[in-house]
């Protein structure tokens, strides 16, 4: 009789510790392959960054000029909000091989404040 409430006892032990081992165990998240960017010439990351801009929503109405010489881009153009420039730098910027982004464009617009009555 009292083999039954030990052998309970460890296989409620056994079975805490397996549901523990589960429950942490993760899941290996597949790294990116780094990319090879010697190969990649200036007129190909060009071709990416205007690629991601033109499928970024926010930057879909706006005309960037993409612009690329040793590995740093320039984009120029025109933006009706700050938060447009913002993205544009961060769409570059996440192209692989980018190694810089030198954003000349312009806000057109209500960004200006007013200036008060004296």
């Amino acid at each position: 009789m009292k083999r039954i409430p030990v052998f309970l006892a460890v296989l409620f032990c056994a079975a805490s510790v397996l549901s523990a081992q589960n429950g942490t165990a993760t899941t290996a998240k597949p790294r990116d392959v780094a990319a090879d960017c010697a190969n990649v010439d200036d007129s190909k990351l060009t071709t990416d960054v205007k690629a991601k801009l033109a499928a970024a929503p926010s930057l879909k109405d706006l005309s960037i000029n993409v612009a690329t010489s040793g590995g740093v881009v320039t984009l120029m153009g025109v933006a009706n909000k700050p938060t447009q420039k913002g993205t544009a730098s961060l769409v570059a910027k996440a192209v692989k091989c980018v190694k810089k982004v030198d954003n000349q464009m312009t806000v057109e617009g209500g960004s200006q404040k007013k200036k008060s009555k004296q």
